[in-house]
Protein backbone atom coordinates (compact mmCIF):
# COMPACT_ATOMS: atom_id res chain seq x y z
CA UNK A 1 0.00 0.00 0.00
CA UNK A 2 2.53 2.17 1.35
CA UNK A 3 4.57 1.62 -2.43
CA UNK A 4 1.95 2.42 -4.07
CA UNK A 5 0.82 5.53 -2.62
CA UNK A 6 4.74 6.64 -3.03
CA UNK A 7 4.69 6.09 -6.37
CA UNK A 8 3.05 9.31 -8.52
CA UNK A 9 5.46 11.36 -6.03
CA UNK A 10 8.34 9.54 -6.56
CA UNK A 11 8.16 9.64 -10.34
CA UNK A 12 7.17 13.33 -10.65
CA UNK A 13 10.63 13.55 -8.34
CA UNK A 14 12.72 11.20 -10.71
CA UNK A 15 11.51 13.34 -13.59
CA UNK A 16 12.67 16.54 -12.09
CA UNK A 17 16.08 14.98 -11.21
CA UNK A 18 16.66 13.78 -14.21
CA UNK A 19 15.65 17.06 -16.56
CA UNK A 20 17.61 18.95 -14.32
CA UNK A 21 20.64 16.77 -15.04
CA UNK A 22 20.01 16.84 -18.47
CA UNK A 23 20.35 20.79 -18.36
CA UNK A 24 23.87 20.64 -17.59
CA UNK A 25 25.16 18.74 -20.77
CA UNK A 26 22.90 21.15 -22.72
CA UNK A 27 24.32 24.66 -24.24
CA UNK A 28 23.77 27.64 -21.07
CA UNK A 29 21.19 30.44 -21.90
CA UNK A 30 19.46 32.89 -19.93
CA UNK A 31 16.94 30.72 -18.69
CA UNK A 32 19.03 27.74 -17.98
CA UNK A 33 19.29 29.19 -14.02
CA UNK A 34 15.52 29.67 -13.53
CA UNK A 35 14.58 26.27 -15.30
CA UNK A 36 17.08 24.49 -13.22
CA UNK A 37 16.13 26.71 -9.86
CA UNK A 38 11.86 25.46 -10.95
CA UNK A 39 12.94 21.61 -11.23
CA UNK A 40 15.47 21.79 -8.39
CA UNK A 41 11.84 23.12 -6.15
CA UNK A 42 9.80 20.76 -7.73
CA UNK A 43 11.61 17.79 -6.89
CA UNK A 44 12.19 19.02 -3.28
CA UNK A 45 8.21 19.73 -2.98
CA UNK A 46 7.55 16.21 -4.00
CA UNK A 47 10.58 14.81 -1.52
CA UNK A 48 8.63 16.59 1.28
CA UNK A 49 5.09 14.63 -0.02
CA UNK A 50 6.86 11.51 0.36
CA UNK A 51 8.01 12.40 4.17
CA UNK A 52 4.67 13.58 5.20
CA UNK A 53 2.80 10.36 3.32
CA UNK A 54 5.26 7.56 4.65
CA UNK A 55 4.56 9.65 8.33
CA UNK A 56 0.88 9.62 8.31
CA UNK A 57 0.88 5.78 6.78
CA UNK A 58 3.14 4.28 9.92
CA UNK A 59 1.37 6.96 12.13
CA UNK A 60 -2.03 5.15 10.92
CA UNK A 61 -0.89 1.71 10.61
CA UNK A 62 0.14 1.65 14.40
CA UNK A 63 -3.37 2.07 15.62
CA UNK A 64 -6.28 2.16 13.20
CA UNK A 65 -8.37 4.80 15.88
CA UNK A 66 -5.94 7.13 15.07
CA UNK A 67 -7.03 10.95 14.64
CA UNK A 68 -5.01 13.31 12.28
CA UNK A 69 -4.05 16.45 13.48
CA UNK A 70 -3.79 18.75 10.41
CA UNK A 71 -2.09 21.81 10.08
CA UNK A 72 -4.59 23.79 9.07
CA UNK A 73 -3.86 27.17 6.92
CA UNK A 74 -5.45 28.57 3.24
CA UNK A 75 -5.56 26.64 0.26
CA UNK A 76 -6.58 27.35 -3.12
CA UNK A 77 -8.09 24.09 -3.95
CA UNK A 78 -8.13 25.10 -7.82
CA UNK A 79 -4.65 24.98 -7.86
CA UNK A 80 -4.13 22.13 -6.15
CA UNK A 81 -6.64 20.25 -8.12
CA UNK A 82 -4.62 21.13 -11.44
CA UNK A 83 -1.29 20.29 -10.10
CA UNK A 84 -2.42 16.38 -9.00
CA UNK A 85 -4.11 16.02 -12.68
CA UNK A 86 -0.92 16.40 -14.19
CA UNK A 87 0.34 13.52 -12.77
CA UNK A 88 -2.72 11.36 -14.38
CA UNK A 89 -2.44 12.67 -18.02
CA UNK A 90 -0.53 9.47 -19.14
CA UNK A 91 -2.47 6.93 -17.94
CA UNK A 92 -5.90 8.78 -18.73
CA UNK A 93 -4.74 8.87 -22.58
CA UNK A 94 -3.28 5.27 -22.03
CA UNK A 95 -7.08 3.51 -21.44
CA UNK A 96 -8.63 6.54 -23.84
CA UNK A 97 -10.65 8.20 -20.88
CA UNK A 98 -12.35 11.26 -21.22
CA UNK A 99 -11.78 13.75 -18.04
CA UNK A 100 -13.44 16.80 -17.65
CA UNK A 101 -13.44 18.88 -15.26
CA UNK A 102 -15.13 21.63 -13.38
CA UNK A 103 -13.14 24.29 -11.40
CA UNK A 104 -14.39 27.61 -10.81
CA UNK A 105 -12.41 30.55 -10.51
CA UNK A 106 -14.12 32.49 -8.39
CA UNK A 107 -14.19 29.94 -5.38
CA UNK A 108 -12.43 31.10 -1.66
CA UNK A 109 -10.25 29.20 -0.39
CA UNK A 110 -10.46 26.27 2.20
CA UNK A 111 -9.32 25.78 5.95
CA UNK A 112 -7.09 22.54 5.17
CA UNK A 113 -3.73 21.22 5.24
CA UNK A 114 -2.68 20.83 1.99
CA UNK A 115 -0.81 17.07 2.08
CA UNK A 116 -3.57 15.46 3.57
CA UNK A 117 -6.17 16.83 1.01
CA UNK A 118 -3.54 15.98 -1.55
CA UNK A 119 -3.83 12.33 0.05
CA UNK A 120 -7.52 12.21 -0.52
CA UNK A 121 -7.62 13.55 -4.03
CA UNK A 122 -5.00 11.32 -5.21
CA UNK A 123 -6.27 8.32 -3.41
CA UNK A 124 -9.79 9.34 -5.19
CA UNK A 125 -8.45 9.72 -8.29
CA UNK A 126 -6.14 6.35 -8.42
CA UNK A 127 -9.31 4.52 -7.71
CA UNK A 128 -11.44 6.13 -10.55
CA UNK A 129 -8.53 6.24 -13.10
CA UNK A 130 -8.39 2.82 -12.00
CA UNK A 131 -11.28 1.04 -12.01
CA UNK A 132 -13.01 3.02 -15.24
CA UNK A 133 -12.97 0.75 -17.93
CA UNK A 134 -11.12 1.98 -21.23
CA UNK A 135 -13.58 4.33 -22.84
CA UNK A 136 -14.82 5.33 -20.02
CA UNK A 137 -15.90 8.90 -18.16
CA UNK A 138 -13.99 10.47 -14.99
CA UNK A 139 -15.30 13.75 -13.71
CA UNK A 140 -13.42 16.10 -11.24
CA UNK A 141 -15.76 19.04 -9.97
CA UNK A 142 -15.96 21.52 -7.36
CA UNK A 143 -19.02 23.06 -5.69
CA UNK A 144 -19.39 26.21 -3.32
CA UNK A 145 -22.32 24.78 -1.49
CA UNK A 146 -22.75 27.31 1.48
CA UNK A 147 -21.43 30.07 3.12
CA UNK A 148 -19.23 27.49 5.06
CA UNK A 149 -18.45 24.79 2.69
CA UNK A 150 -17.78 23.87 -0.31
CA UNK A 151 -18.16 20.15 -1.99
CA UNK A 152 -15.46 18.38 -4.05
CA UNK A 153 -16.99 15.61 -6.32
CA UNK A 154 -14.79 13.21 -8.45
CA UNK A 155 -16.70 10.37 -10.60
CA UNK A 156 -16.16 7.54 -13.19
CA UNK A 157 -18.29 5.58 -14.98
CA UNK A 158 -16.70 2.04 -13.38
CA UNK A 159 -18.28 -0.79 -12.23
CA UNK A 160 -19.97 0.98 -9.01
CA UNK A 161 -20.33 -0.77 -5.82
CA UNK A 162 -23.52 -2.44 -4.45
CA UNK A 163 -25.60 -1.38 -2.61
CA UNK A 164 -24.81 -3.35 0.75
CA UNK A 165 -20.94 -2.19 0.45
CA UNK A 166 -22.07 1.57 0.11
CA UNK A 167 -22.66 2.36 3.93
CA UNK A 168 -19.34 -0.22 4.80
CA UNK A 169 -16.96 0.94 1.97
CA UNK A 170 -15.09 4.00 4.68
CA UNK A 171 -14.53 1.26 7.52
CA UNK A 172 -11.16 -0.28 7.86
CA UNK A 173 -10.15 -3.31 5.69
CA UNK A 174 -13.28 -3.11 3.96
CA UNK A 175 -12.46 -4.41 0.18
CA UNK A 176 -14.82 -5.07 -2.58
CA UNK A 177 -14.66 -8.41 -4.27
CA UNK A 178 -13.30 -7.08 -7.56
CA UNK A 179 -10.29 -6.34 -5.92
CA UNK A 180 -9.16 -9.28 -4.06
CA UNK A 181 -5.55 -9.87 -4.84
CA UNK A 182 -5.64 -6.27 -7.05
CA UNK A 183 -3.79 -3.20 -6.00
CA UNK A 184 -4.89 -1.63 -2.83
CA UNK A 185 -7.36 1.45 -2.09
CA UNK A 186 -4.09 3.13 -1.49
CA UNK A 187 -4.27 5.19 1.81
CA UNK A 188 -7.86 3.66 1.65
CA UNK A 189 -11.06 5.28 2.36
CA UNK A 190 -11.31 4.54 5.62
CA UNK A 191 -8.32 6.74 6.14
CA UNK A 192 -9.87 9.23 3.71
CA UNK A 193 -12.54 9.20 5.67
CA UNK A 194 -10.24 9.99 8.81
CA UNK A 195 -8.85 13.07 7.15
CA UNK A 196 -11.87 14.72 6.28
CA UNK A 197 -13.54 13.93 9.41
CA UNK A 198 -10.84 15.63 11.23
CA UNK A 199 -11.54 18.75 9.00
CA UNK A 200 -14.75 19.08 9.96
CA UNK A 201 -16.11 17.38 6.86
CA UNK A 202 -18.27 14.74 5.45
CA UNK A 203 -17.46 12.10 2.62
CA UNK A 204 -19.83 9.57 1.17
CA UNK A 205 -20.07 7.78 -2.14
CA UNK A 206 -23.03 7.64 -4.59
CA UNK A 207 -23.09 4.49 -7.16
CA UNK A 208 -24.97 2.46 -9.11
CA UNK A 209 -23.69 -0.95 -9.56
CA UNK A 210 -22.67 -0.94 -13.38
CA UNK A 211 -22.79 2.69 -14.54
CA UNK A 212 -20.19 4.12 -11.77
CA UNK A 213 -19.44 5.86 -8.62
CA UNK A 214 -18.69 9.46 -7.70
CA UNK A 215 -17.62 10.33 -4.35
CA UNK A 216 -17.58 13.53 -2.44
CA UNK A 217 -16.37 15.20 0.22
CA UNK A 218 -16.65 18.58 2.24
CA UNK A 219 -14.37 21.01 3.40
CA UNK A 220 -14.94 24.43 5.59
CA UNK A 221 -14.21 27.93 3.79
CA UNK A 222 -11.41 29.41 5.22
CA UNK A 223 -11.94 32.51 7.71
Amino acid sequence: MLAHDLRSPLTAASIALETLELTYSQKENPRSGQIREQLYHQARKQFRIMNRLIADILQASKNLNTNFAPEHGYLYLQSLCLEILEQYWDRVEDKKLTLDVDLPQDLPQVYADEELIRQVLVNLLDNAVKYTPEGGKISLSILHRTMQKIQISICDTGHGIPEAKKERIFESHVRLQRDEGAEGYGLGLSVCHKIITAHYGQIWVDSVPGQGSCFHFTLPLYR
